[in-house]
């Protein structure tokens, strides 16, 4: 994970945790997945906008729809990474994912991690070549 993203996590746009990026233990994704898809549609229904980000604490999340929203990828970030660049990244690990599965697939997906290390893998290569 490059050091501009703290933590990387897909969600379902219901919520549920589909595969994550994280070193930290202590959060519990299903809490945060509730949340983001609570504070989303929440967002939607207040402003008429998807949400894109927002801030909590020393940190910035930022979610890209993926799959016609069927799918939020949400990145941590620190506060001081500009937008755009975590956009960039988004909308490329967004891409990566598209590419790699079919929406029936996933949606079929019985809770098996493996099932996601070739996603896992290409990430962890695309990261380590530093394409940013």
């Amino acid at each position: 994970m490059p050091s501009d993203l703290k933590e990387l996590w897909i969600f379902s746009k219901e919520g549920l945790p589909i595969v994550d990026f994280s070193k930290d233990d202590t959060i519990d994704e299903s809490l945060l997945g509730g949340f983001i898809a609570a504070i989303k549609s929440f967002s939607q229904e207040l402003s008429g906008k998807e949400l894109k980000s927002f801030s909590l604490m020393s940190y910035k999340f930022t979610l890209m729809p993926c799959f016609q929203d069927e799918f939020i990828i949400v990145c941590r970030s620190n506060f001081n990474v500009k937008d755009n660049k975590v956009f960039k990244i988004c909308k490329v690990i967004g891409k990566i994912f598209e590419d790699m599965y079919d929406i029936s697939k996933l949606k079929e997906w019985d809770g098996d991690d493996s099932f996601f290390n070739k996603f896992k893998n290409r990430l962890d290569l695309y990261f380590k070549m530093g394409n940013l």
